[in-house]
């Protein structure tokens, strides 16, 4: 039968995506001293944007292009590659948030570069979603749909 992750397997894709996003805090502060929050602060506020605004926008843009284009049932439809694709985009712009809201002292050096970074960070925020997602379906505690 048909289930949703429940509470832990939310927990488990959220610290998936915290310790992710550690890595790519420290990854950051190393590349770019400017950047004076802690990887711990960088991690939280994306795992928290992410948490708060990327189920509301899939779920939205889902319902949208369900309704444009409503012949999109199998499972190998072109649709879900658009989802996708729309979903990076988002990440790209959440992450520029982070991080340009992290550089206190804007530099010009992380102005040239916050986009490759962004792209960078978005491109981890979809690696991270494999064992996310893995953990979230294998963990106790499902909700059926049925």
């Amino acid at each position: 039968m048909p289930a949703f992750p429940g509470i832990p397997g939310f927990i488990a894709f959220a610290g998936v995506k915290f310790g992710g996003y550690c890595l790519a805090g420290m990854a950051l502060r190393k590349l770019e001293p400017g950047v004076t929050a802690s990887a711990v602060k960088i991690a939280a506020s994306r795992t928290g944007l992410g948490i708060l605004i990327g189920p509301l926008l899939t779920i939205g843009f889902t319902y949208g292009m369900a309704n444009l284009f409503p012949k999109t049932n199998e499972p190998d439809s072109p649709i879900y590659y658009f989802i996708y694709a729309f979903l990076y985009v988002v990440r790209i712009l959440v992450w520029a948030l982070v991080i340009y809201h992290f550089d206190w002292n804007q530099t010009e050096l992380l102005k040239a570069r916050l986009w490759g970074y962004a792209a960078l960070g978005a491109l981890w925020s979809c690696f991270l979603d494999l064992p996310g997602f893995a953990l979230a379906i294998i963990t106790p505690g499902q909700i059926p749909i049925c």
